[in-house]
């Protein structure tokens, strides 16, 4: 049962509980082209969805019975509860609306506090060792099987979410050459778009940057897991969206396959920076993490779930997984996070030579 006290939690977060109640309604969900449009007749079916509660607790829901009962069992196939799944449109669709709604931070929806007690949840977020959001039994319709999946859910209820958190570990070093300005003068610029204001300056006082390395040596060999030279793909992207206006992925990497640099250096297409850009964003989504070893596999081995912001939920499987690579490509932006707590953004001295770090911080555009 739900603890006594009240159960807070994020948008996020709830719309995993939101995805939770809506394929124990529908027991499927259809698949999704590029923009995020279903594709008819084309859909997952669900048999069973398994939670790891707290204390390790792991319960299965089953909705492989034809009808609408649900059957909640623990993992030695006891039967703890069966529900009947046809209460719970109107209070999923209500739940829906709270979380639209809600301004908060973190904040309880006493009608989904009641549904987690009645389904026996005992927290919104279920936690499981594979490190998905949620993980599945479905009916695989092509290789007629039934494999255990994890998915990983993204939420698109109350504004843009970010594809790739910033942090000290997405810190890009460049060596700054040719600066002959006041070094405090450009940091004490205050602006409202300070990182940019101060690249410019740099570039006024004839400094040049040229990138040396990432700042954390783990995200640096993942990113050299999906292609050697990655970093330096990003590095030349990251400056150029705090030097011009673009800000997609899209325009960033067009930008890069014109950039005369790189085409001496490594002779690609478009079509090439594309493929390899579309690596790094499916990576992301799906499992790899900038300060974690990364073996090159997806940890949300089912695909990715998307809740959409009229409350429907679509899929990305492996089976449309061109479909997912160009959602991701289209739909997403670098971003600008706070220089203080992520540490860049200002001209200092190492070893007597002049360095500058930007953050790469990648968002999507809706």
């Amino acid at each position: 049962m739900v603890d006594n006290n009240e159960t807070t939690a994020n948008k996020g977060e709830w719309s995993e509980f939101y995805v939770f109640l809506k394929i124990l309604e529908d027991r499927k969900l259809f698949a999704a082209d590029k923009n995020l449009e279903i594709i008819d007749g084309k859909y997952f079916v669900f048999h069973k969805i398994i939670r790891k509660e707290k204390d390790e607790v792991v319960k299965m829901y089953d909705l492989s019975e034809s009808g609408t009962q649900v059957l909640v069992t623990d993992e030695d196939g006891n039967t703890l509860k069966e529900f009947d799944s046809t209460t719970l449109k109107a209070k999923t669709l209500s739940i829906f609306e709270k979380i639209k709604d809600e301004q908060g931070s973190s904040f309880n929806i006493p009608e989904a506090q009641e549904l987690m007690d009645e389904l026996l949840c005992t927290k919104v977020k279920a936690s499981n060792d594979k490190k998905a959001d949620l993980v599945a039994i479905i009916y695989d319709r092509i290789s007629k099987t039934s494999p255990m999946l994890g998915f990983s859910i993204k939420s698109m209820i109350g504004g843009a979410s970010t594809l790739l958190n910033p942090g000290k570990t997405t810190n890009f070093i460049y060596e700054v050459e040719g600066f002959n300005g006041d070094i405090e003068e450009v940091n004490s610029i205050e602006t409202n778009s300070q990182i940019r204001d101060r690249v410019t300056k740099i570039n006024e006082y004839g400094g040049h940057f040229e990138f040396r390395n990432v700042s954390n040596e783990q995200f640096d060999l993942n990113m050299k897991m999906i292609d050697t030279a990655l970093p330096d793909f990003i590095s030349s992207m990251l400056l150029d969206f705090f030097t011009s206006e673009h800000r997609t992925v899209a325009e960033l990497t067009i930008t890069l396959s014109k950039n005369t640099d790189m085409q001496e250096k490594y002779g690609l297409s478009l079509t090439n920076y594309e493929y390899k850009i579309k690596n790094l964003l499916d990576a992301v989504a799906l499992g790899m993490v900038p300060s974690k070893p990364w073996d090159g596999f997806t940890k949300a081995h089912g695909g990715y779930i998307v809740v959409k912001e009229n409350g429907e939920v679509v899929c990305y499987h492996l089976y449309n997984r061109d479909e997912f690579r160009s959602y991701l490509y289209e739909n997403t932006k670098l971003d600008a996070p706070s220089s203080t707590r992520y540490e860049y953004g200002k001209l200092y001295k190492k070893d007597g030579k002049l360095y500058f770090n930007l953050n790469l911080q990648i968002r999507f555009l809706k």
